[in-house]
Protein backbone atom coordinates (compact mmCIF):
# COMPACT_ATOMS: atom_id res chain seq x y z
CA UNK A 1 0.00 0.00 0.00
CA UNK A 2 1.02 3.14 -1.19
CA UNK A 3 2.30 5.74 1.93
CA UNK A 4 -0.53 8.17 1.25
CA UNK A 5 -0.39 11.56 3.82
CA UNK A 6 -3.87 12.30 5.62
CA UNK A 7 -4.55 15.91 4.09
CA UNK A 8 -6.35 16.65 7.33
CA UNK A 9 -2.46 16.26 9.68
CA UNK A 10 -0.58 19.33 9.03
CA UNK A 11 2.47 19.42 7.29
CA UNK A 12 4.26 20.92 9.78
CA UNK A 13 3.04 18.01 12.30
CA UNK A 14 4.03 15.58 9.92
CA UNK A 15 7.37 16.76 9.56
CA UNK A 16 8.02 16.75 13.31
CA UNK A 17 8.02 13.22 13.63
CA UNK A 18 11.26 12.74 11.35
CA UNK A 19 13.98 11.90 14.03
CA UNK A 20 17.33 11.55 12.12
CA UNK A 21 19.77 13.60 10.65
CA UNK A 22 19.41 15.92 7.74
CA UNK A 23 21.93 16.16 4.53
CA UNK A 24 23.70 18.82 6.17
CA UNK A 25 24.81 16.68 9.62
CA UNK A 26 25.72 13.64 6.96
CA UNK A 27 28.16 15.87 4.75
CA UNK A 28 29.52 17.83 7.89
CA UNK A 29 30.25 13.73 9.76
CA UNK A 30 31.82 12.89 6.44
CA UNK A 31 34.61 15.69 6.18
CA UNK A 32 35.12 15.22 9.99
CA UNK A 33 36.09 11.59 9.11
CA UNK A 34 37.81 12.60 6.29
CA UNK A 35 39.92 15.35 8.21
CA UNK A 36 40.81 12.82 11.06
CA UNK A 37 42.08 10.38 8.61
CA UNK A 38 44.31 12.53 7.47
CA UNK A 39 44.97 13.59 11.11
CA UNK A 40 46.23 9.80 11.28
CA UNK A 41 48.20 9.74 8.20
CA UNK A 42 50.03 12.82 9.12
CA UNK A 43 50.83 11.13 13.02
CA UNK A 44 51.92 8.22 11.29
CA UNK A 45 54.09 10.08 9.08
CA UNK A 46 55.97 12.63 11.25
CA UNK A 47 56.32 10.14 14.37
CA UNK A 48 56.39 6.87 13.00
CA UNK A 49 55.66 4.01 14.46
CA UNK A 50 56.07 4.81 18.34
CA UNK A 51 53.70 4.53 21.41
CA UNK A 52 52.52 8.38 21.36
CA UNK A 53 51.47 7.65 17.59
CA UNK A 54 49.55 4.44 18.31
CA UNK A 55 47.99 6.29 21.01
CA UNK A 56 46.86 9.19 18.93
CA UNK A 57 45.62 7.00 16.08
CA UNK A 58 43.35 5.27 18.57
CA UNK A 59 42.47 7.98 20.19
CA UNK A 60 41.07 9.37 16.26
CA UNK A 61 40.01 5.91 15.66
CA UNK A 62 37.90 6.11 18.56
CA UNK A 63 35.71 9.63 18.05
CA UNK A 64 35.43 8.16 14.47
CA UNK A 65 34.00 5.08 15.67
CA UNK A 66 31.24 7.37 17.89
CA UNK A 67 30.75 9.27 15.03
CA UNK A 68 30.13 6.42 12.22
CA UNK A 69 28.00 4.72 15.14
CA UNK A 70 26.01 8.03 16.19
CA UNK A 71 25.01 9.13 12.99
CA UNK A 72 25.61 6.84 10.20
CA UNK A 73 24.40 4.05 12.44
CA UNK A 74 21.50 6.00 13.35
CA UNK A 75 22.26 5.04 17.13
CA UNK A 76 21.76 8.73 18.80
CA UNK A 77 18.08 8.44 16.81
CA UNK A 78 17.16 5.04 17.37
CA UNK A 79 18.66 3.93 20.37
CA UNK A 80 15.09 2.44 21.71
CA UNK A 81 15.38 0.71 18.47
CA UNK A 82 18.59 -1.14 19.07
CA UNK A 83 16.83 -3.08 22.13
CA UNK A 84 15.26 -5.83 19.70
CA UNK A 85 18.32 -6.03 17.77
CA UNK A 86 21.10 -6.72 20.22
CA UNK A 87 18.77 -9.22 22.87
CA UNK A 88 18.14 -11.77 19.93
CA UNK A 89 21.57 -11.67 18.74
CA UNK A 90 22.71 -12.02 22.39
CA UNK A 91 20.18 -14.98 23.29
CA UNK A 92 21.72 -16.44 19.28
CA UNK A 93 25.24 -16.33 20.76
CA UNK A 94 24.49 -17.80 24.19
CA UNK A 95 22.54 -20.86 22.26
CA UNK A 96 25.33 -21.04 19.46
CA UNK A 97 27.96 -21.53 22.52
CA UNK A 98 25.74 -24.25 24.13
CA UNK A 99 25.19 -26.01 21.20
CA UNK A 100 28.83 -25.84 20.01
CA UNK A 101 30.41 -26.83 23.25
CA UNK A 102 29.93 -30.24 22.79
CA UNK A 103 32.37 -30.61 19.82
CA UNK A 104 34.66 -28.81 21.51
CA UNK A 105 34.76 -30.53 24.53
CA UNK A 106 34.60 -34.05 22.61
CA UNK A 107 37.29 -32.68 20.52
CA UNK A 108 39.23 -31.48 23.21
CA UNK A 109 39.33 -34.43 25.05
CA UNK A 110 40.13 -36.86 22.27
CA UNK A 111 42.74 -35.16 20.59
Amino acid sequence: MANIRDPHIPTSTVEEHHAGPNLKVYLMVFYSLAFLTAISFVVNFFLGPTATSAGIILLVAVVKAFLVGSIFMHLKFDWGKLYGIVIPVCVMAVMMMVVLMDDIVLYWHHH
